[in-house]
């Protein structure tokens, strides 16, 4: 399995619906499929109403045609609590990571501080639609890491450098598959939805969601050989 973490948005969807609610987290590309390379995403940061769910996306999954390597959403974006309101400042939150984001690394800018920052920058405030504290402190740990990992090659390093968490031993795999220890012959039977022909889909990995980000929203992800991606939320 070769893993390049964090493609460009573009890279990932086939246009820019879900930028501002879905995180490319990284490619993955498998001998079995040679033509064919797989992307791990996550849409941490805003909570859901069941209310808007489709065949598509739900609470518990997201559904997508692969057009060129490429994700196609047919899902709504309703489902996602405040996504208008996230797509409105994410361009916002970011111009200034751009700018500032390094700064934020070598000042080790805690999260708490960098929220209440752009929230003032921006004048956004939370509402019962929109949560713009988990919002803008997803946003941020997501970039932070992914600044760091591209200045530093290590990855998964913002707690010690922005929460100041303890150094582990432990040396996690960024996607777990059928070959580790953990999860051997268990992934493929992982908690699929009861979608049409849903057998028909093998298991490609999972990732952990706070390898990324400090919330367990985990991913598994399955393909169906006939061009569909099913993204399989995991909580832990």
């Amino acid at each position: 399995m070769k893993i390049d973490l964090y493609p460009n948005f573009d890279e990932v969807f086939a246009d820019e619906t879900l930028k501002g609610i879905f995180y490319p987290l990284c490619t993955v590309s498998l001998e079995k499929y040679p033509n064919k390379v797989f992307h791990f995403i996550s849409s941490n940061g805003l909570w859901m109403d069941e209310s808007f769910e489709t065949a598509y996306n739900t609470f518990g999954y997201t559904l997508f045609d692969v057009v060129e390597n490429k994700y196609k959403f047919k899902g709504n974006t309703k489902l996602y609590k405040g996504s208008d309101k996230a797509k409105s400042i994410f361009e916002g939150l970011q111009n200034d990571f751009d700018r500032n984001g390094k700064l934020y690394l070598e000042t080790k800018t805690q999260t708490e501080v960098y929220i209440e920052q752009q929230k003032k920058n921006l004048n956004v405030e939370a509402d019962e639609e929109f949560d713009a504290d988990y919002y803008i402190q997803t946003f941020y740990e997501f970039s932070i890491n992914k600044l760091n990992f591209e200045l530093t090659k290590e990855f998964g390093a913002f707690r010690g450098v922005i929460d100041g968490w303890p150094d582990s031993d432990k040396i996690s795999p960024i996607v777990y598959d059928e070959t580790t220890d953990e999860l051997k012959g268990t992934l493929n039977y992982y908690e699929k939805p009861k979608i049409q022909n849903v057998d028909d889909f093998e298991v490609i990995g999972k990732i952990i969601g706070f390898e990324f980000f400090t919330d367990g929203n985990d991913t598994v992800l399955f393909y169906d050989n006939a061009d569909q991606i099913l993204c399989v939320n995991s909580y832990s």
